[in-house]
């Protein structure tokens, strides 16, 4: 297993030309998933997973995305990502200030705070 993550590294690096291999960390286990000897055998693999499987893996991994992403926002534009953070609890304070099936009290404690 570890030589076969070794040579998906090497791969990696000469593919995309930089020494970080990252994109392995968050995409790895796909690469390991359809690893075949030529391009019939990876189609006859990738054919057989369910289109159900194959949407919640990519939500799966669409979600995994968003820590990192953020990240990268709050480090090469801090000032609009802090300024977006501030406009959507703006907006979420005023959904929950609006939402009246929450009781009385708790939108006074909302608006209070």
């Amino acid at each position: 297993m570890e030589s076969l993550f070794g040579r998906l590294r090497r791969n990696q690096r000469r593919m995309s030309g930089r020494k970080s291999t990252r994109e392995l960390r968050d995409f790895g286990q796909v690469q390991v998933l359809f690893a075949a000897e030529s391009e019939a055998l990876l189609l006859q693999q990738i054919q057989g997973v369910p289109l159900g499987d194959y949407q919640a893996e990519c939500v799966r991994l669409t979600e995994a995305e968003v820590p990192r992403q953020f990240f990268r926002r709050l480090h090469h534009d801090p000032l609009k990502t802090v300024q977006t953070l501030i406009e959507q609890h703006a907006t979420r304070s005023t959904e929950l200030m609006n939402d009246k099936t929450l009781p009385v009290q708790e939108r006074l404690v909302l608006h209070n705070s």
